[in-house]
């Protein structure tokens, strides 16, 4: 203890500074995993795009023929 009875680990700041470095790693992992979510949910919306759209041209193709023939 130094000065007063104040732990060196306080009066220094190193307890503070392990604190923070332990709640940037925390904050890290959570955001990584919310990241990964995020381009599966993507992916999963890309692909139901596609699928929409070759729905749409295949009902514009029988459209069409429907018109013509």
């Amino acid at each position: 203890m130094a000065h007063g009875g104040i732990p060196i680990g306080e009066w220094s700041g190193s307890n503070a500074t392990r604190e923070l470095h332990e709640t940037i790693k925390q904050f890290n992992e959570k955001t990584e995993r919310q990241t990964e979510q995020m381009v599966r949910l993507t992916k999963v919306i890309a692909w139901l795009t596609s699928v929409m759209l070759v729905a749409v041209i295949v009902q514009i193709v029988l459209a069409i023929k429907a018109m013509t023939g």
